[in-house]
């Protein structure tokens, strides 16, 4: 009696929610990436349907983020680390240009009003979907506020990331960001 994977009916969406939600199988080694000093790690799933195999590989960084926002009542000074995700998913079916679904998350900053001293946060995190080039640079703006206070005395900063992808392995090889003003 011949065994198939619980997998091989699973529909071509389902695949891709999946692998969109990060539950891959773990990477075999991390590696870092010393110019960025970016930490890194890697996995790679295949789901098939009756047509076709899609092939998404995720990769993980943690990205040493600092930088000034100057504006406002006060310059605020960022630093800490935001949280890159890149899922690579190809696409089988057109034989298209890989999607890669970029997940940032910068709660893992924390701001100094250079005046007051006050302590600044922000929680933001953004979901963008680009394609697959050897170097990305994504920009956007992002929300933060004095830590106690109210979200309604936001401001606004902006965040910026070099990326750069092998696109033999469909793997995020190298990232860098920082912070200023929008």
């Amino acid at each position: 009696m011949m065994r198939r994977s619980p997998f091989a009916s699973m529909p071509l969406s389902v695949a891709l929610v999946f692998s969109a939600l990060g539950w891959t199988a773990p990477a075999a080694a991390q590696s870092q990436t010393p110019s960025a000093t970016a930490t890194m790690s890697a996995s790679t799933t295949v789901a098939t349907s009756t047509s076709s195999a899609t092939t998404t590989t995720s990769t993980s960084a943690l990205v040493p983020v600092a930088g000034v926002v100057t504006g406002g009542a006060e310059s605020v000074s960022f630093s800490g680390k935001a949280k890159v995700s890149a899922n690579v998913v190809t696409d089988p079916d057109f034989g298209g240009t890989p999607t890669v679904v970029l997940s940032i998350d910068l709660s893992g900053l924390a701001g100094v009003g250079a005046s007051t001293r006050k302590k600044y946060v922000t929680a933001d995190g953004e979901v963008l979907n680009r394609r697959l080039t050897a170097a990305d640079t994504v920009q956007y703006n992002f929300p933060f506020y004095e830590s106690g206070a109210s979200v309604l005395s936001v401001r606004v900063g902006s965040a910026s990331f070099n990326l750069s992808f092998d696109v033999n392995t469909l793997q995020l090889t190298g990232a860098s960001g920082s912070i200023g003003s929008p």
